[in-house]
């Protein structure tokens, strides 16, 4: 199998104080789903966003299919579902369907409006989710659980090798979170994407896991 994301010496610290992250390497490969656990404060949503780009290492590479992500462009194969909560939630009537298209604003041409072909493969991605019968309803009244799934299906829309989570099911109920995980279960299994996220739900869904990485005390275990 071929590694997907490569993590090489990679340390990290906040306005060059004391490293929240030091000297991490690992690797993980193509179809993985991976759960990155730790105590509170440990540093697992930096190194999202070291993965992410959002944030730059203080020393140390990280590999996106053997290229450095400092070259990497091919930013849209990797879908990006963060937490849910009321500052990613619009808080306006725009239906799930209007927001999973909002995906593909770079392919709709010079005036940006939807074609019956985005229109279609938005409903694909919900479809995926099992959300198309909520196409039409607006997000900010949906559960949280439902509003999940519908993040979900907007990273899903251009195909990504790659989903990446934070801490995906805060303030779901159970049966949401178990329904989450079948819905990621499936698309790792069955569509060979390449599942990494952060949580502390390990114990519900540790049977679909390939690896779990823990940061403790600034270090990386992979089990």
């Amino acid at each position: 199998m071929n590694n997907i994301i490569s993590i090489k010496d990679l340390s990290f610290s906040y306005s060059g104080g004391v490293n929240v992250l030091e000297d991490l390497s690992f690797d993980i490969q193509e179809k993985d789903f991976i759960a990155i656990i730790g105590a509170n404060g440990s540093g697992k949503s930096t190194l999202l966003k070291l993965i992410l780009r959002e944030l730059n290492p203080s020393s140390g590479e990280i590999f996106i299919s053997d290229t450095n992500i400092k070259n990497f462009k091919e930013w849209n194969t990797i879908g990006y579902v963060p937490q849910i909560n009321a500052s990613n939630i619009p808080n306006f009537p725009i239906t799930a369907l209007e927001i999973v298209t909002l995906n593909l604003y770079q392919k709709m041409g010079f005036f940006k409006f939807s074609k019956r072909s985005h229109i279609e493969q938005a409903k694909r991605a919900l479809m995926q989710v099992n959300m198309l019968d909520f196409a039409n309803t607006p997000i900010n009244k949906m559960s949280g659980g439902q509003q999940q799934r519908i993040m979900i299906a907007k990273s899903l829309i251009n195909s990504p090798k790659i989903l990446i989570f934070d801490e995906p099911t805060t303030g779901i109920d159970k049966e949401s979170k178990n329904q989450l995980f079948r819905i990621l279960t499936h698309l790792n299994r069955v569509h060979g994407i390449t599942i990494i996220l952060v949580t502390h739900e390990l114990e519900i869904m540790k049977d679909n896991l390939t690896r779990v990485v823990e940061i403790k005390d600034k270090k990386v275990v992979v089990r």
